[in-house]
Formats: C-alpha cells, structure tokens, sequence
C-alpha cells in the first residue's frame, strides 16, 4: 500500500511522513466567512489565476464570456466574446487553454492581441489541465473519455476510457499525478503521468462523501450513488478540492479525507474550485449565478510556472 501510495503522490509523501492528518484547522482561519466576490451571473465556472494570483472565470451564460478579479478590486468583462467555456488554464507560455463545450472544440487563447485558436476540434471537452511539458488532458464527460493532447507535437489519443463521468480534473503539485473526479460516481481517480504523457496505475484514489438516499428507510444509512463530483484543484502541500454537491471536499496527499467545507448558505450549488490572490491564499468557489471567496492558511499553486517539488512548512 505504502508503495502504491508513494507511486501515485511522489516527493510529497515523503516530505510529510506516513501518515500524517491534516485537519480542518491546518486550512481554516478561524471567524472567516465567505465574501461574495461576484452575483447576478448566469452560470459561473472554470475558475483559475494566473502566475500574478489574479482570478478569472466564465460566465457560460453571459455575451461577455469571461471576467477577471484584478489585485482581488473589481469584477471587470475580460476577452469579450470568449464565449461558452467550461474550464480553462493557463499554460507556461502565459496563453489561456479552454474548453469550449458549446462549440466541441479546446481553443488556445493569446491575452496579449485576445487571438483565439482552435487547437482541437470535433470534441465534448469539460474541463482541462495542461502540464509545464505543453500536455493537455482534458475531460469528455459524455464519453466517459479523459483526452491526452501534445500542444507542441498536435498529438492527440484517448488518454482513459470508463470513468463513469468523467468531469473536474487537476494535477499534482509536482505534476506527476492526474486526479479526475466522477460527477455520477462517489471516486476521484489517480493516474500516474509517464514520461511520453500517458496514464497509467488508474486508481480509485479518493472516495467522496456523499448525501443520505431519503428514499431508502433502514437501520444503516444508505447513501445517493453519486457525489455530483465536478472542479479541482490542488494546494501547495499536496491536499486535493474538488465541489461536490456537499460543498468542497478536501483529501489529504495520501487519499484520506480530511473534511467538508460548506458553501455559503442560500447557494443553488458549487461548479468549481481554486485558489488565487497575491499568496495564492483565497480559495474562489463558482456558485452558479454568484461566486465567493474564502481567506485560508493555505496556498495555491501556479501549474503554469512548472513542478513543485517541495512543499512549504505547514501552518497550524
């Protein structure tokens, strides 16, 4: 098991010790309450930050197609007419990689001249990562498909097939492990990224907490087949988010978890998670028509500046 475990968490694992609980009060401060950063939105998803901490998303709903959060001031529109997007990153290269699910295509877009290229076409993309090697993997929930990509190559080839649906997806911190949450299932599956960027050691790696079936009546509860499992992503010291239905669930580097956030009271649901701000310490939640933001003692990392291979010293 420790083997399998260190294979799958790399230099992470080691660095912590095995194993090692990582509680609610290493995350929350306490007397935080979630600040509205954005409302009167259609359907808010695909957060992220770029290497600056300054947080974008979509509204998929909306004409204007994507906002930014500048130095954590004013919701602004950003790229106008970037429409329709369900999950994006930024790549190495400072560009913007998108899922564009109304359109069946992953576009790469320029901030610097808002140039939008179509990269793939004739695809069912969800969400995405993309490593600091230019490897795209993104999720094709209709397929029950995860999608591998060479942005520098234009490969393309079915990464996995099978996860019941397929949806968020994240990366490890020192990018050496994929992590797919199954929105009609109760597991987020690990993969192991190899050299060439295929998958490999697929696990059922993390198991979400899921909602009692009221429906069903007996002594031990039984609980709904799915958690809604939908966006990812991974802090500085390994630890995993992904929303669910329950609010945002967050394992620990060995697969345990270790508890649930709720969202804010009166939200219609939570899409998506990550963090952003100037020390990466917000955690941004998109709520469909609103999003909100949680000061934490944790950090976000920047995927796009490379492989974190040391995490920094725990806060208590």
């Amino acid at each position: 098991m420790k083997q399998l475990i260190t294979t799958l968490t790399g230099i992470f694992l080691v660095n912590f010790g095995f194993p090692q609980d990582m509680p609610l009060s290493q995350l929350l401060i306490p007397n935080e309450n979630w600040e509205l950063v954005s409302n009167q939105n259609g359907f808010t998803d695909a957060p992220t930050a770029d290497n600056k901490g300054n947080f974008f998303f979509s509204d998929m709903q909306s004409k204007h197609g994507l906002f930014s959060f500048i130095s954590m001031e004013k919701v602004t529109p950003y790229l106008n007419g970037v429409t329709g997007i369900s999950g994006m990153k930024f790549g190495s290269n400072g560009n913007l990689y998108a899922c564009r699910a109304k359109k069946h295509e992953v576009v790469e877009i320029n901030p610097k001249n808002n140039e939008i290229k179509v990269i793939v076409k004739d695809v069912h993309p969800n969400d995405l990562v993309i490593t600091h090697k230019g490897y795209l993997y993104f999720t094709e929930t209709k397929k029950k498909q995860v999608t591998f990509f060479n942005t520098k190559t234009g490969e393309i080839k079915v990464a996995d097939k099978g996860i019941t649906a397929p949806n968020g997806i994240c990366l490890s911190p020192d990018q050496g492990t994929l992590v797919v949450s199954d929105y009609k299932g109760k597991h987020c599956w690990a993969f192991r990224i190899e050299t060439d960027g295929s998958l490999k050691f697929k696990q059922p790696y993390m198991t979400m907490r899921r909602k009692p079936d009221p429906t069903k009546r007996t002594i031990l509860p039984n609980f709904q087949s799915s958690a809604k499992g939908d966006g990812m992503i991974t802090d500085a010291y390994g630890r995993y988010y992904v929303a669910t239905e329950l609010g945002v669930q967050y394992f620990d580097p060995t697969g345990r978890l270790s508890g649930v956030i709720p969202g804010p009271n009166g939200i219609k649901g939570i899409s998506s998670v990550t963090f952003a701000g100037r020390n990466m310490e917000y955690m941004y939640i998109t709520c469909f028509d609103k999003v909100y933001r949680l000061k934490t003692k944790t950090q976000g990392i920047h995927p796009q500046d490379g492989p974190q291979k040391y995490p920094p010293k725990l806060k208590n």
